[in-house]
C-alpha cells in the first residue's frame, strides 16, 4: 500500500473491512473495499484478499452478479488462487468452483538425448559380389537444446510446436575382404519442426502426466558426403587389373536427397507444477514415413557411380528422445464451466 484515503491508510481500511464483514455490516464493508480498490496500490497478496472479501460481501448482500464479476476478475489476476473451502461459505465455494483455470499460452526449453536409427526399406546394387545391404550406421546419441510453444484448450488438451536445428552423421562400409573396400560417410543438416497434441492427466495436486501424438517435419538444409575406395590387382569384382585407391570429400548430396521428410510422433511424460512453472521428464519416439534418399536421383552423381561404385538404398529415419522440459505459462485462461 502506498497512499492514504480520507486520512486513513489503506492497511487500516482493510482491517476495518475485515471487522465489518465479521460483524455482518456487509454494505459498509463493500463501500470501504470498493474505495480502496480505486485509490490504493496493493501487493499481490493484499489485492487478492481485498477481492476475495469483496466477492464474499456481494454474496451476503444477495448481489450474485457483482460477486461473479469480482471472482472472474480475481481469478484472471490471480490464476493460482488457493480456495480454502473450510474458511468460506458454501455459496462462495460454489461460485469459485464454477470457473476452470488452466494455462493458455506457455513457452519452454527442452534438453534431450537423441538416438537416431536409419532403417533401410529397399536395397539397390551396382556390382555383383558386394553386399549393398550394409547398414547405415549412426553411433551413439546427440544432445539437443531447443525451444517450444504450447497452447492449451479445454479438456486438458494442448497443441505444441518446436523448432530444432540439428545435424546427423552416418557411415557405410561395403567391402569384400581383402580385395575391395568402399567406405562412405555423410553429414546431414536439418531444420526440424514437430507439431503434436498432448492430453494431460492430473495424477496429484501438483503432478501432471501426459501422452502425445503428432507429426514431425524435417527439412534438409545440407548434405555433405565423403567416399574412399581401394581394390587390388586383378580384382574380380571390378574387373580392373591394377591397384587402385581414391578419396573424395565434401560431395554435395542434396540432389540425391529428399528435402522434406516426415515422421509420426508418439510420446509421454510426467511433471511437477509450481504455479506458472512446469518441470517435465519426457520420452518420445518418431518413426519415419518416407525415405530421405531420392529414388528418382539415385544414380545422378556419375562420379560416385563410376569411380566409387556407390549407390544409396531407400532409408527411413527413426528417432528416440529422452530428456527434460521446463516451461513457463505467460497467459492463463479463466472460463466458466459448462454443466
Amino acid at each position: 500500500m502506498i497512499r492514504e484515503e480520507s486520512g486513513r491508510d489503506c492497511n487500516a481500511i482493510i482491517v476495518d473491512a475485515d471487522r465489518l464483514f465479521q460483524e455482518g455490516l456487509y454494505d459498509r464493508c463493500i463501500n470501504d473495499l470498493e474505495g480502496v480498490l480505486k485509490s490504493c496500490r496493493f501487493s499481490r497478496s493484499e489485492k487478492e484478499h481485498v477481492m476475495e472479501l469483496l466477492a464474499k460481501s456481494y454474496i451476503e448482500t444477495d448481489d450474485p452478479g457483482k460477486a461473479e464479476t469480482t471472482v472472474n476478475i480475481m481469478l484472471n489476476n490471480f490464476p493460482h488462487y488457493d480456495l480454502k473451502e473450510s474458511d468460506n461459505s458454501e455459496a462462495y465455494n460454489r461460485l469459485v468452483k464454477k470457473y476452470k483455470v488452466h494455462p493458455l499460452l506457455s513457452i519452454g526449453i527442452r534438453n534431450t538425448a537423441d538416438w537416431i536409427k536409419y532403417k533401410p526399406t529397399k536395397v539397390y546394387s551396382l556390382l555383383e559380389g558386394l553386399d549393398y545391404s550394409e547398414p547405415y550406421n549412426h553411433q551413439g546419441f546427440g544432445f539437443m537444446y531447443y525451444g517450444q510453444g504450447e497452447i492449451e484448450f479445454d479438456k486438458d488438451i494442448s497443441i505444441n510446436g518446436e523448432l530444432i536445428f540439428k545435424w546427423t552423421t552416418f557411415n557405410r562400409n561395403i567391402n569384400k575382404a581383402p580385395d575391395f573396400n568402399l567406405y562412405f560417410w555423410e553429414t546431414d543438416n536439418f531444420m526440424e519442426m514437430p507439431i503434436y497434441l498432448k492430453k494431460y492427466f492430473h495424477t496429484g495436486k501438483n503432478v501432471l502426466s501426459y501422452i502425445s501424438v503428432g507429426i514431425d517435419w524435417l527439412y534438409m538444409t545440407k548434405a555433405s558426403g565423403n567416399a574412399t575406395i581401394s581394390y587390388t590387382k586383378d580384382d574380380i569384382i571390378t574387373g580392373k587389373n591394377t591397384d587402385f585407391s581414391a578419396s573424395a570429400y565434401n560431395i554435395n548430396m542434396m540432389e540425391m536427397r529428399n528435402k522434406h521428410n516426415f515422421e509420426l510422433i508418439s510420446g509421454a511424460g510426467i511433471g511437477y507444477i509450481i504455479k506458472n512453472l512446469r518441470l517435465f521428464l519426457d520420452v518420445r519416439y518418431s518413426g519415419g514415413l518416407n525415405s530421405f534418399t531420392n529414388a528418382t536421383k539415385r544414380l545422378s552423381n556419375t562420379m560416385l557411380i563410376e569411380d566409387y561404385f556407390y549407390v544409396d538404398n531407400s532409408v527411413k529415419l527413426n528417432q528416440f528422445e529422452f530428456g527434460a522440459t521446463i516451461s513457463y505459462t505467460i497467459l492463463n485462461s479463466v472460463k466458466r464451466k459448462r454443466y
